[in-house]
């Protein structure tokens, strides 16, 4: 469970073997999100059976975000090749993912 004084643009929920990794529309202010994906796995190691990202509540997100996306891909996809799954990414976020040729790396569930 995250520590609530220190300050964090997302927040983890741990459903069962469900992580849920909600990113808050603040993402991008300041050094937030710095070192964000690595405090996730590091915190939250799993193993779990789904991780879902909830883009819901943001907009256009850095390269910073991709970057950590790309290490918690990387972290926690399983050897049978489930994706992680994107939930309600803006659609700018769409068309970077599908420019970067990284759409097909993730599950999407669309707004």
């Amino acid at each position: 469970m995250d520590t609530p004084d220190i300050l964090r643009a997302y927040d983890v929920q741990i459903d069962g073997q469900r992580l849920v990794i909600t990113i808050r529309k603040e993402f991008d202010f300041g050094n937030l999100h710095q070192d964000w994906a690595h405090a996730i796995t590091v915190q939250h190691p799993g193993p779990f059976t789904e991780v879902v990202v909830d883009l819901s509540r943001c907009g256009i997100v850095s390269s910073t975000f991709f970057a950590g996306l790309m290490q918690l891909h990387n972290f926690y996809k399983k050897a049978d090749g489930k994706p992680l799954v994107l939930a309600k990414p803006d659609n700018r976020v769409l068309r970077t993912l599908t420019m970067m040729r990284l759409d097909q790396l993730f599950t999407i569930l669309p707004r």
